[in-house]
């Protein structure tokens, strides 16, 4: 009777102690990744990362490119001195001091005016260029000027309304 019990036990402190292992979902799987679910392009990698680039667009072909851009604590002050791409013109870039262990969220501080052979939907790769000379290649989302991008760009799209969706079985209400 007594040898029952002590098996019993063992499997009992067995099962305790792999049940956390044996529930786990495994390794390396995408909850143990970093995940930024937002519109527009990023770079986490380095001390300075750029965060949901995208050029706001009243129109095809003219926007105004915007970026949260952030630095880790141990970086120094870095400065934006310089966006570009192909089929990109940056038509006024004013240097953009981004504090150590701060952030700069250019929709609010200052979007930077584009234009280009870009229209809503695509996808720009443009890179920003830093004073330690550093660049940082990031594909830029290009979204209409409507809604929660409204008042960002120069102007706003002069079409803003969302389309009418048809009435289910014919039946209006």
């Amino acid at each position: 009777m007594m040898t029952t019990s002590r098996r019993l036990l063992a499997v009992a402190a067995a099962a305790v102690a792999l049940a956390p292992v044996l529930s786990s979902c495994g390794f390396d799987y995408a909850t143990d990744r970093p995940n930024t679910i937002a519109n527009g392009g990023y770079h986490i990698l380095g001390d300075v990362h750029v965060l949901a680039a995208r050029i706001v667009a009243p129109e095809d072909g003219t926007g105004s490119f915007i970026a949260t851009i952030t630095t880790d604590a141990d970086t120094p002050a870095v400065e934006l001195t310089g966006l570009s791409g192909d089929d990109l013109t940056v038509d006024d870039l004013t240097p953009v001091e981004v504090p150590s262990h701060g952030m700069v969220n250019l929709a609010t501080e200052g979007p930077i005016p584009v234009t280009g052979g870009f229209k809503v939907g695509d996808s720009v790769p443009v890179s920003l260029t830093f004073d330690t000379g550093d660049s940082i290649d990031v594909d830029a989302i290009v979204v209409l000027a409507c809604h929660e991008y409204a008042g960002i760009a120069e102007e706003d799209a002069p079409d803003c309304d969302y389309p009418e969706l048809p009435t289910v079985g014919g039946d209006e209400h």
